[in-house]
Order: structure tokens, then sequence, then C-alpha cells
């Protein structure tokens, strides 16, 4: 009598992935999969909408007293070269913000909105932080430069209205949470570059709409089995998957036996 090695039965998709798992020096660990990869972003992403709060306060704490009009270019007109850094890290953490609550609508209902407004919110502030420390009547050919901060302001606007409309349409969250968002985008953009303290104002909305998508985001998952994922969110169960509905993914199924020589 002997033993066979084990037989592993995987997707034809991750086959590929299961032969280069195997030829490396440690076959102890399990392969990685299609699931497994998915897992993992899963996690990451749900990590990552706690940057959205802490985007909110950094950026409520370099606006806060500000009553200038013009953003950021009035900071160095006024001698405040600390409150312009403020406002460019809290800008990227912004944005940072937007890839994870669109990467979590991914899968679900509204998630069309959710990748438009990434997109449009990534050209409006690549367009607002190139413009946006200059001078208001400094010509950029024959447009003033403000005419650039202010579309790049409003594309900004416009991307987090649309995240936050994805917010409301999946049902994943809590409404009050998008219609936080959705108030909020104008405000973070080009309402707060006009009216400088409109700014405090959606970074303070935006804290409380981010830490209710973060909590919320770490204890549910999207529901499974249609194309629009409608429906609204599932509990975890005690293994991760969700109560009453079949899990986002399957680990590989294995066979070990024995076979008689």
């Amino acid at each position: 009598m002997m033993r066979t090695a084990s037989l592993r039965v995987v997707a034809r998709s991750d086959a590929g992935v299961a032969v280069l798992a195997a030829a490396g020096p440690d076959r102890a660990r399990t392969p990685a999969t299609n699931g497994s990869w998915a897992e993992s972003l899963r996690q990451f992403t749900r990590a990552a909408v706690w940057v959205l709060p802490v985007y909110g306060l950094l950026y409520g704490a370099s606006t806060l007293g500000d009553l200038h009009a013009g953003g950021p270019s009035s900071y160095l007109a006024h001698g405040q070269p600390v409150r312009l850094i403020g406002w460019v890290a809290a800008l990227c953490l912004g944005l940072i913000a937007l890839v994870a609550v669109a990467a979590i609508h991914a899968g679900a209902r509204g998630r069309r909105s959710a990748a438009l407004g990434l997109v449009v919110g990534l050209v409006g502030a690549a367009l607002m932080l190139s413009f946006v420390v200059l001078p208001g009547r400094t010509r950029v050919g024959v447009i003033p430069s403000g005419a650039f901060t202010l579309a790049g302001a409003s594309l900004y606007s416009v991307g987090w209205l649309l995240v936050g409309w994805a917010v409301v349409r999946s049902r994943l969250f809590s409404l009050v949470d998008g219609v936080m968002l959705i108030v909020a985008a104008p405000m973070l953009g080009v309402a707060g570059l006009l009216i400088g303290p409109l700014q405090t104002v959606g970074a303070m909305l935006a804290v409380a709409a981010g830490i209710g998508l973060a909590w919320t985001a770490g204890r549910l998952i999207p529901t499974v089995g249609g194309p629009e994922l409608a429906g609204p969110p599932v509990r975890q169960g005690s293994d991760g998957a969700a109560a009453g509905r079949p899990a986002a993914y399957a680990p590989v199924a294995t066979h070990d036996g024995d076979a008689g020589a």
C-alpha cells in the first residue's frame, strides 16, 4: 500500500496561478486564487475607507478660520505656507478616499456612477492642483488661471457628488451618509473656493459621512446573486460569509485520498 500525492482541483481560470504556486519553494502554503485576491482587495478597500474621515479632519483643520475667497492662492498672499501644505495633503488624502469609496461599489448597484465620479474627480483634482496656487488673474495663454482652478474645483465637486449618489443608490450604506456626501461635494470644491468658510462645513460633513461609511464597510458586504446586486447589505457570519446568501467567493476544493498499489 502506498499513499499518492493529494489531488487539488482548481477552476480553469485559477489553473495558471495554481501551477506557479506549486512550482514555488514553499508548497505548504495555499496557492493564490481569484477568490483570495478578491478578498484581499476587499479588505484593503474597507480599511482605505477610513481615509475619508481623516481627509475631512485635515481639510477642516487647514481651512478653519479662512474667511477669504480663492482658497490656497490666498494662503500664499497672507503668508500661511503651513495652511497651504495642509490643504494640499488633505486633497491627496481626498483622492485616496475617493478611490476607496468608488472601489467598494465596484460590485454593487450604482457602480457606474461611482466609476464616473472617480474619473471626473481625479481629473478635477489634477486640474485644480496645477493652477490653484496662482493668482486668479495670472494669464495662462489667453485664459486666466482662476478659470482653470474653478473648472477643476467644479469637476472635483461633481466627482464627489456622483460618488455620494452611488452611496445612496447602492443601499449598502445609510442613506444619510450618501446625502451628507452629496451636500458636502460643492463645499469641498467650487463653493469652498468662492466662499472660504464653506470648506470647513463641507469637511465636517465629510468626517461624519466617512465615519458612517467606514464603520458599515467593516461589518457588511455587498449582496451576491444578481447583475445589479440589488438588495440591502448582509451581515457577515462567524465564518466571514454572508448569512443566508452565497459567498462572494469560494475556496479551492481539494480531494485527498489513499489509492491501493
